[in-house]
Parts: C-alpha cells; structure tokens; sequence
C-alpha cells in the first residue's frame, strides 16, 4: 500500500486558492475583482428585489463581496504595481539598487523580476565603469608622470603600451610608427605579460596585414589575427583577438597601436576601441610634440655650435683650442675607464667650455698684456654665461654643470662657486686639465707656448692645489702612452 504526502494546497485548500490567484492574469484578476466588487452587489440586489428580502438583510452580503473583491484581489495588485513604481522611482532619482520582492506569477511578477534583472544589470555596469574610470585616471596619471621625466619619449610610450595593454586586459601590446621612406610601419615598443618577446626589427609594408592597413586606411580594426602580425614571435596561439587602432596627425598616419587577447577570452567592444583610440590620440600629440622640440632643440644646438666657433674666430691664438680639449679630456675619460655616455658629454663639454666668452668684450678677450682685477672679474663670468646658454639644450642637460665649473680649482680658490675637492663634478676636474694643458702647450698673447715636458712639470706641480691628483695622474699616463706609440712608429719608420 502506497502513501503519499498531500502538498501544503492539497491539505489547505484555502492556501491552493490564494496561489491560483497570484499566479492568475493580470487580467482575470481584474475581471474577478470586477465581479466581486461590482457584478456580485447587482446580483444580490436583483435577488432581494425579486424575493422581497429585507435590504437589511441583502446588505451585508453585498458588502462582504465588495471588501473581498478590494481587499483579496484589486489591494494587493495594486501594492504590487506602486512597489514597482516606487523602486524605479527611486532607482531614477539616486544610486539605490534595491529589488523589488515579489511571489506573484503573473504581469505583475513578470514585470518585478524584468525590473529586478535591469537593475542588477545596470549595476554591473555601473560596476564596470567604475572600475575602468579608476583605471584610465590611474593610466592617465602614470602617462602624465612619465611625460614630466627626463628620460624621455621612449619610457612615455613603453608605460603607455604596457598600463594600456593591462587596462585592457590584453596580454600584449605594440606601438609602431611610420618610416615614411620606405612606407613601412617600425616596431617602436611592445609589451607582453608572459614575457612574449617582440622582434625589434620587425616591420610591416603599410596596407598589409591588419596593423598596416590601419596605419594606411586610418581606420581601427577589431577582430583576430596571428600575433607575430603584429611583431611578437613563438605565440602559442594561432591567432588571438586583436584590436588596432591608428596614429595621425592632421589625418595624416604616423603609426599604429595594437593590443591582442588570447583566443577565446572576450572580444574587443566598442568601448575598448574609443579609449584605445583616445588613448591614441594623445600618444599622437605627444610624439608630434617630441619631433617639433628634437626640430628647435637641434636648431638650437646648431646655434650653440656656430657661437662656439665665433668665439675661436674671435682670438686667432685659440683656434681649434675647444675641440683639442674635448679630445684630451675623452682621453683622459677613457684612461679613468669612464663609460660611452661619459665621454661624449666630456667631449662635448669641451667644445662648448669657453662659449660664455661670447659675452665678453673683445678688448678684455683680446688683451695681450695682464688683465686688471676689474677686467678679471669680468672675465670671470664666461663660465655663468656658458651655462645660461648651454642649459636650455635638454641633450646638453650633462654638459651644464661641466661648462659652469671647469675653472673651480681643487683647493677651493677658483671661481665662480669656490667648490672644493670631489664637490667639484668629476668632468669639471678632467675638463679643467685638459683646457690648462693645451693652454700651456699653444701660443697665447701674453707669451709662446711650452713644451710637453714643461706642461707635464707644470701639472704635477700643480696637483692638489689647482687639480685633481688623481685627474692629473691619468693624463700622464695618456701623454706616457702618446710618447711611447711615437717613439715605436720612429723606430719603425712610420706616421704616428
């Protein structure tokens, strides 16, 4: 024999009634509040009427349908839809995401859960932007850091590839530019979150492959494709979800950003391609920015160099003085094992150590007797004017402090800071050797030039006091191993 367990509407038929009437229609409820409160009162009246029942009596019933029809049926369909009401109110006039909480089955519970799955949807998205718009202001603010350092444009545009390709949530990224003469588009920087390597030297022809085309047609592209099209080799993948978008100027491309998705993560939206694109816009700009100051900076340079040789044009004696110091003061630099960078700015400092002279009046500069103590001070002041018209190059920015100081004297008495000792940069201190040699060693107006070994005698007299010791013990071993490679070339009968 067989038992079954009644359900709680089998076993209270009143429970079984009322969850027939929230999962009815919206419109039989209506028709059934209708009848309860309207078609039922007629009814009774017509029957007290016709069977001459006091109105008395006929009342009651009447009433009783109408509360039931308000109170069981059109009340609470009614609170339901102001609930509704009231959330999208709410909902429209501030940031509350509450829910609508509703058991009914019908319209009316329909629309509750259609507005509940809204609300939490637009939540999510709310969601989504708050997270993006914390993550462009936080990529904003490194781009904005990195474009006030001095180093540059080429961190600028890594730190944009690598926080644009993680905003994203692209696994690389790449940015290439335009080589207008050969109408190819160079890898510039690339980024990669597994330590994917970019070839450098990667280049694509302008209209081929998806960069190229939008580069040439200046138009974003979101789709799949091979990552080695976009510079990066050994992907795992055969292709990944990519998005690109172009470089121009003045509607003119001047390259292309790239960022790439494995395969099967989520596809680039619309919304990826306008911050990329906006983020590309600014990129744009700032390389744009970068060639116009490389233009004025390198004009300037050109300046700064003719002022120089107007200077040696100046005083016949020193003719060819500056570029024999930056020679010497490279070789010295090379002797102290001072790396590349080091001994281009050592060379470049001597080139432009005396340029403040331009700034000197001819018959002090000139002067083939002793100068005045008034005429000293004047003379004094080439090294401060040397700087105010070197500091401006941002590429000399190693040079300044050199042109500045390389009169400073190690016991502290030179001028125009009185430095002492190591306070002195160490490229003032070789520059300082460099321009006394060839100073001693060339005709002046004031007297003839000496010889080697009477610069060499003068140097070591001068070691601790004028100069630094360990400077001068450097130059020695350089004119040590000049004089020795020309004794060798003498004995071998050939040219040094």
């Amino acid at each position: 024999m067989h038992s079954r367990v009644a359900s709680p509407a089998q076993t209270h038929p009143e429970a079984k009634a009322l969850s027939s009437l929230k999962e009815a229609r919206l419109e039989a409820k209506l028709t059934l509040a209708f009848g309860f409160m309207s078609f039922i009162p007629i009814l009774l009246v017509v029957w007290a009427m016709m069977y001459a029942i006091p109105l008395r009596i006929a009342i009651y019933p009447i009433v009783l349908s109408a509360f039931g029809g308000y109170f069981l049926i059109a009340r609470p369909m009614i609170h339901s839809v102001l609930k509704v009401i009231e959330r999208i109110r709410t909902l429209s006039s501030s940031h509350s995401f509450e829910l609508v909480d509703t058991d009914e089955h019908n319209e009316i519970g329909e629309l509750a859960r259609s507005f509940n799955r809204i609300t939490q949807e637009l939540e999510h998205k709310i969601d989504e932007l708050e997270s993006s718009r914390e993550l462009v202001k936080k990529l904003l603010s490194r781009i904005g850091t990195a474009m006030n350092s001095y180093e540059g444009i080429d961190n600028l545009l890594n730190l944009v590839i690598e926080n644009t390709a993680a905003a994203l949530e692209a696994r690389m990224g790449s940015l290439m530019l335009v080589d207008g003469e050969k109408q190819e588009l160079a890898m510039k920087t690339a980024w990669s979150s597994n330590g994917l390597a970019a070839d450098p030297h990667f280049r694509v022809k302008l209209g081929e492959g998806v960069v190229g085309w939008v580069a040439k047609e200046g138009r974003a592209m979101r789709g799949t494709c091979k990552a080695s099209s976009a510079g990066f080799a050994n992907s795992r993948s055969e292709e990944d979800e990519v998005l690109s978008v172009p470089l121009k100027l003045r509607d003119h491309p001047i390259g292309a950003i790239t960022v790439l998705r494995e395969q099967g993560a989520r596809a680039f939206v619309e919304d990826d391609e306008m911050l990329l694109a906006s983020i590309g816009s600014q990129v744009a700009v700032a390389i744009e920015n970068y060639r116009l100051n490389l233009d004025v900076e390198r004009t300037y340079l050109e300046t700064i160099m003719a002022l120089a040789l107007a200077v040696e044009a100046k005083d016949p004696y020193s003719a060819g003085h500056s570029k024999r110091v930056g020679f010497y003061a490279t070789k010295i630099g090379e002797q102290m094992g001072l790396d590349q960078e080091m001994l281009r700015t050592l060379n470049d400092a001597g080139v432009l150590h005396d340029i403040g002279k331009i700034g000197i009046k001819d018959e002090i500069l000139l002067k083939a007797t002793p100068l005045t103590p008034d005429e000293q001070k004047v003379m004094q002041q080439h090294p401060i004017i040397g700087e105010a018209i070197v500091k401006p190059v941002r590429s000399l920015g190693k040079v300044v402090s050199l042109v500045r100081h390389h009169h400073e004297r190690f016991d502290g008495g030179g001028y125009p800071s009185g430095l002492k000792g190591e306070a002195i940069p160490l490229g003032a201190r070789i520059l300082a050797v460099a321009d006394t040699y060839d100073a001693i060693v060339t005709d002046r107006p004031y007297r003839k030039r000496l010889s080697v070994d009477q610069a060499k005698a003068e140097l070591t007299r001068c070691a601790g006091a004028q100069h630094d010791p360990v400077v001068i013990e450097a130059f020695l071993k350089v004119l040590a191993e000049k004089e020795t490679r020309l004794s060798a070339a003498k004995d071998a009968g050939h040219p040094a």
